[in-house]
This record gives structure tokens, sequence and C-alpha cells, in this order.
């Protein structure tokens, strides 16, 4: 928001320099970014008057003109704007002035003809853009006046960076009221008259979804001029504040937004059709907007509308149907309050934000739409003629179902600030922003926010008012009692921190990568399924949230590793973005950790040589993360659509899929030409939060027994199950199983493998005889025998 500080300081009087005035915005939480300068040095440029405009001897486009600078004499000035001609009032830039662009003006002659002086632009002063042709100032402009005196130059421009809620001090009036409050004085508003009611004519409104219009008013005036020019001083108000100048209607629009925070519209009478409706639109209508964009409308998008449909987007824009041009003489001002919840969101669907739906979408004061429409129509009947009809209103449900009263005390002013406030400052405090404020007894108040604050609902934001007016600053300074409470057993583990440095420790570097990622690998990795695209993506190739943080890392890798990095390991912890009907917004977000690996398994080392990473390696990464994790952590080969179908697996914890881990799919090998694919695991984080009670369990100080087997059993058994058979024997002496040799090849039959396993035995009270761990091994044996059709090999 950029506030001109002449402007401002017509409504509060106050001697303080800019820079004080910033300083006490900031710290009544309208952070002041900068204060600008409101327009270029302007030295040796004044207004002039063409006299005479004829053309040049000696070139068809220029043009020899006599211009009143209000000198003893007229000075002789040649000049190549298309409408140089008489009697047109411009910008002179005398001999010796230097423009903005550093062009410095000398007496010149140009095809044999003296020129003393330059006829100026708006875009050569560096004032706007519009570099068409000379910058025609108002008729009665005084000739000779130095135009940054004309301008109303020099002028500072605080620009504030609002909170989206304040969206009360989107206005120069809601920011003068924060200058009053903060300098102990009253702001005034703008002395005006409202435009007499001379003709009858008026346009019959309708509010047919009064749940998401509070109020709508409109009003005609005829026998308009349209074309005629912006003045002056309104132009450089609206161009100080970063807005461009359209037309006198539209721009009186934008000047009483900016003035009073109300955004209005303005529509030809004569295209609109009957009566005006604020209603929803219906499937499939469609309106084409001033920027020329065919809009297909949804259902729940409140428009306005008239008898043949849609002219405009509700509290965004209008639509070109009903728009103002040049040939306009007819105008209906609209002003109306719209809920925040009607407009919400509709920016993002159609891509189009507007000043308007900016302040609409943080709550407009429901009580100004008719001081808004007086001051527009008095502005436009006054700079572009015509007569004002009466104002049709239509009112809808109120913004708040009933009046606000919040209870306010002392004493959790007191405790909440740290210290006590005088209760009658807390009252002018209070009164001075505009609250009605009722005194129960001298430590209790009931308090009525005033219309424009959508923010104020309980009591801790009076409070957080009162703080503010009070200063921050002077609030006193002291040690917080902090009481700390007793951490449960099992409260202690931390997932993110155990898991980081666990990946640290394997060798592991983060990564942190965007959320968007590019299609066209994103649907190799998730096998084409449903993805989130975006509706604005800050690249061409950054169009979808990602389902798996594959897409992020690969990229990552794969630039590593084309810069001669062989050995790569990275993870990111993120989130991933799912499409689900039950969740907020139809997108679930799930916290995933997920980890890449490539390259040698271990270091360069003089006594050994060099090991490619495998499969067992990245298994062995993701065991280090369930460390610590309650639940039976098992690997269960299946197909993934990314992964190489012989070396993947699903991450099962307590027989809950929750991840996956393998190598890259071959198909990639076509996209990472001559690079070994790396391997890849990614874990769902809920899973890694689940911690367990770990407590001491004292030594046994009885020997311990080990039994090796050798088994034979078919190419398809996985190891995990002959695991898993062993431990259904559920013997306590069994205290842990290990596996230290597989072998296929000679002596075997085809299709089978020799799996060597260790089992370890160890009894708590007493020593383990040869007969005790017999009797176990029958069983495990017989068990083994059952569920994986296991023989001991050479039997």
């Amino acid at each position: 928001m950029k506030i001109s500080e002449q402007w401002l300081r017509e409504w509060v009087d106050t001697a303080s320099p800019i820079e004080v005035l910033a300083d006490k915005l900031t710290m009544a939480g309208l952070e002041v970014d900068d204060v600008l300068d409101g327009g270029p040095a302007l030295d040796g440029v004044v207004v002039g008057r063409i006299l005479e405009c004829e053309p040049h001897p000696q070139a068809d486009r220029l043009r020899l003109c006599k211009v009143d600078v209000g000198g003893a004499s007229p000075l002789a000035i040649v000049c190549g704007a298309p409408n140089a001609a008489k009697g047109l009032v411009v910008p002179v830039a005398l001999v010796g002035a230097t423009l903005p662009n550093g062009t410095r003006i000398e007496p010149a002659k140009i095809r044999g003809e003296a020129s003393a002086g330059m006829l100026c632009s708006a875009s050569e002063l560096g004032l706007t853009s519009d570099a068409s042709g000379l910058w025609a100032l108002a008729v009665d402009a005084p000739v000779g006046t130095a135009l940054a005196d004309y301008l109303g130059l020099p002028d500072r421009i605080l620009d504030i960076d609002l909170t989206p809620n304040r969206g009360d001090c989107l206005s120069v009036r809601g920011v003068a009221r924060e200058i009053a409050v903060a300098e102990n004085v009253v702001a005034t508003l703008p002395v005006f008259d409202s435009p007499p009611v001379s003709i009858a004519t008026q346009r019959e409104v309708h509010i047919d979804a009064p749940d998401r219009c509070t109020a709508y008013g409109a009003r005609t005036i005829e026998n308009v001029q349209a074309n005629a020019p912006t003045p002056v001083w309104l132009a450089e108000r609206l161009r100080r504040a970063g807005i461009r100048r359209i037309s006198l209607p539209v721009d009186i629009g934008n000047y009483v937004m900016l003035e009073f925070g109300q955004p209005m519209h303005a529509f030809d009478a004569d295209k609109l059709v009957g009566a005006i409706h604020v209603r929803l639109a219906t499937t499939g209508e469609h309106v084409v907007t001033l920027d020329g964009e065919d809009v297909e409308l949804a259902s729940d998008t409140l428009v306005i509308a008239d008898e043949r449909g849609p002219v405009a987007i509700a509290g965004m824009i209008g639509g070109q149907r009903t728009a103002v041009d040049e040939h306009t003489r007819n105008v209906v001002f609209e002003s109306a309050c719209f809920t925040p919840a009607a407009v919400a969101g509709q920016g993002r669907r159609y891509k189009i934000h507007t000043d308007s739906l900016h302040r609409f979408e943080r709550g407009v004061d429901p009580a100004l739409y008719r001081l808004a429409l007086d001051r527009a129509s008095q502005l436009l009947t006054a700079h572009g003629g015509g007569v004002a009809g009466p104002v049709r209103v239509a009112e809808g449900a109120p913004v708040w179902n009933q009046q606000r009263r919040i209870a306010l005390s002392a004493g959790h002013i007191e405790r909440l600030l740290g210290q006590p406030v005088e209760t009658a400052w807390v009252e002018k405090a209070l009164q001075a922003l505009g609250m009605e404020v009722e005194t129960e007894d001298k430590n209790h108040w009931i308090v009525v926010p005033p219309s424009w604050r959508y923010d104020i609902e309980i009591e801790a934001d009076l409070i957080e008012e009162v703080a503010r007016v009070y200063g921050y600053d002077r609030l006193e300074t002291n040690d917080p009692g902090v009481t700390l409470p007793p951490v449960p057993a099992d409260g202690g583990f931390d997932s993110a921190g155990h898991t980081a440095a666990a990946l640290r420790e394997r060798g592991y570097s983060e990564a942190i990568t965007y959320s968007f990622v590019e299609p066209g690998l994103h649907a190799e990795l998730t096998g084409a399924e449903a993805s989130v695209v975006l509706d604005n993506p800050i690249s061409d190739q950054l169009v979808e949230m990602r389902r798996t943080l594959w897409a992020s890392l690969l990229p990552s890798w794969h630039h590593n590793v084309r810069r001669q990095q062989t050995t790569i390991r990275l993870y990111e912890r993120g989130l991933r973005f799912l499409p689900d009907a039950d969740a907020e917004n139809g997108i679930a977000q799930r916290e995933t950790l997920a980890g890449l690996a490539s390259g040698s398994a271990d270091d360069t080392h003089w006594d050994r040589p060099l090991r490619t990473l495998d499969f067992f390696d990245i298994k062995g990464d993701v065991e280090a993360l369930f460390i610590g994790v309650a639940g039976r952590l098992m690997f269960e080969a299946s197909r993934h659509p990314a992964l190489h179908p012989g070396r993947s697996a699903q991450i099962l914890l307590d027989g809950n899929v929750v991840g996956w881990l393998g190598q890259l799919s071959p198909n990639f090998a076509k996209l990472y030409k001559n690079i070994e694919l790396p391997y890849l695991f990614e874990v769902d984080c809920r899973a890694l939060s689940k911690s367990r009670n770990i407590r001491f369990e004292p030594l046994s100080e009885q020997p311990t027994v080990r039994r090796d087997l050798a088994l034979v059993v078919a190419d398809d058994v996985a190891v995990a199950t002959l695991i898993a058979a062993i431990e259904s024997v559920d013997a306590a002496e069994l205290r842990s199983i290990q596996v230290f040799d597989v072998f296929r090849g000679q002596g075997l039959e085809t299709g089978f493998k020799s799996v060597a396993l260790g089992l370890i035995f160890q009894d708590k009270a007493s020593t383990l005889t040869d007969d005790r761990v017999e009797k176990i091994i029958e069983r495990v044996l017989a068990a083994l025998d059952e569920r994986c059709d296991a023989r001991i090999r050479g039997e």
C-alpha cells in the first residue's frame, strides 16, 4: 500500500516529520518498508501553452511551435509529437534543464530551425510510461508555473506492508486513523457536498444471495463526458499510489477506493439490460472480463448480472459488455459490501488478482458504501459534468449475526502484558480506535468494535490493541517464570532428530528441494497416478506437487553425477501431496523421509577393493532408522513402478506398509545414460514416530549356546520367511538368529538355495543342556518344514 504524504496530511494535522510517522506506524503494527520520493526533480520544467503550431518546412513529422512559458516573449520549439496543436497546455523543459533520463536541454537547430526548449511527454519526465504524445495538462493550468509546484512535488510516499488482518488500513482513511491515534490528534474527513438529485432515473437492484452480499448500492449519472480528462491532482495521486490512469469514471472509482477503502465499479448504463442482480453464477455461464479473458464461471461464484447474464465477477473484476468507454454518456456507479467468504479463493481459481479483490478478501467496512457512492458521484459531476439520480440500495444479511460485545478485564490486561495499564488510558485508547466502551466497573468493560475492524473478535484482540497503542517499547521486560512438566518415559524419542543423526552417521547429506516437480519424471516414478496440478506454476517444468520425494531427489543426484561426484548419499524430510476427497481442500499431505544412495559402499582404502553399493546396504540404512521404533520391522519383495522388479521391497511395520526401498528401475537407463542407477527408499514419518520404551535388562551370567543350520529351500523363499518360522516356535531361550551364508550352485537342485543360519540360545537363570537345546531345535525344524518346506542340507 503506497500513500502520499501530502494526501495523508490533509486528513491528519501533525507537524511530525514523515520519518517519525513511519516509525510510529511500524510500531503500531503497520510496517513501513520504505519512504519513497513521490516524483523526480523537475527543475527547469514549467507549464506552457502552444500559441502556434505549423508544419516544419524540412520534415513532415515535425512541427514549429510558438510556446508561451510566462516570459516576455514566446519560445520557438521544434516538436515531433503527433498531438502537438494550438492551444494545448503542456510541460516545457527550458534550456538548461536536465530531464530524469539524463537528457540536458540545450539550444539547438533541428533541420535548420532553432529550438529553445523541449515539449515533454509524461514518460520523458519520469512520471508514467505513456510516451504516445505530449502530456496534455488542464487548460486552466497557470502558464509559467514550475511544473513541480503545479503537480505538488516534492512529495514522499509511505510504502506500507500490511498484514492480512488489517484490511481496514488499505486506504488513506485507515492509515490516517492510525496516525491520529499515535499522534493524539483527530483525523478529519474531507469536506464535500453530495450531488443534488436532479433526475428520477434509478436502476433496480436485487440481492439474490443475501448471505454473501451485505448491501449493494447503485446510482445513475446521466449526460457524462466520460472522455473528459482526469484532473491532474487526481491523476497524480493515483500515480503515486501505483495505479495507472484509464478514463475519468474509472479513475474516480479507483481514487475513492484509495481514499476510503471502498472498491467501486462504473457500468455504461446504456449497455445494462434491465435490473441488476447480485447472484450466484449458473454452471456453464461465461463472462468476458475487462482484460479480455473469457472466463467460465463456477456455480459457487458470486456475480453481478443484468437480465442478459453476468456483467462482473463480484468483488473482483468487471466485464467488457458493460464497460465504460469514450462514447459512454450515462454511467451507473456501484458500491457494495461482499463478505470475505463470498470472494475467498476466487482469485486463485480464475488466476485474477485486483485491488478490489485484495480488499474484499480482508473485509470492507459495511457502513461505507453510501459514503463512497456520494464521493464518486460528486467527483464525476464536478469534472465530467452530468446529473445524478437517487441512490438505489438493496440489503442482504449483516456481516455479523449480532452486535459484537466483548468483555475486557483490567486484570487480564495486566496478566498478558506483564504490567498494569491505567484504566482511564485504556478507555481513551479504545475510543480513539473507534470502539464503543461501556464501563461495568472500574476494572471491567464491554467493548463494541467498529464496523471496519473484522479482526476484533475476542478479548485477546482488544488487549493486543491496547499493547500496540500503548507502545511495545514501553512495556517492561521481566524474566518469565517457566515450569517444565515432567517428561514421560516414552515421550523423549525425537524421531526427526534420530533419523537425521542416523543418516548423517551413514554418510548422507540433507537435501532441501522444491515440492513442485517436473510432470514427465513424476509420472514415470508414480505409475501415472493422479497428481495435484498447480494453477500458477513457478516455471513450465515445476507444474505438479510431488507424490513422491524421489521426484525431487533424482534431479539433485543427476546434477551431482554429471559433475564427477561418484559416491552420493542424499536424504530429505518433507511433504508428499496426494489427491484425497476426504482431506482438507481435497489434498492429503504426508510427511515423508526419503533417501538416495549410489556409488561405492565404502570409502576408498588401499587395503581393500572398492565394492559397489547394493540392495542390502540401503536395507541396512533403513533398518538403522527404525532403531527405537515400536513394532516389528519386515521387508517384503514387491513390485513398484519406479523400482527394479528384482531389487525392490515394501517396508512393513507390524504388517502395515510404511514405505518402499530398492534400485531405480532399468526403464530409467535411457534417461540416465551410462550411469549406475541409484538405490532409493521412502518411509512415512508417522511410522518413525512410534517410539518404544527402552529399559535396561541385566546381563545374564549364563553361557550362550550356538547351533548352525544349513537349510535347503526353494529359491523364492525369503530369508525373512525362515526367520518368521523359527520365531513362531516362541522359545524364550532363543536369543537371536544370524544369517551367515547363502549358497546356490553345485550340489543343489536347480531352483533351490542353501541358507545358513546361526541360532543363539541362552537361559537367564541356569546353564542350558544339550538336551534342552535339541528339543528346541526339533520344534524349529518342524516349523521350518511345515511353513517353508525346508530341509537340512545333506539329508
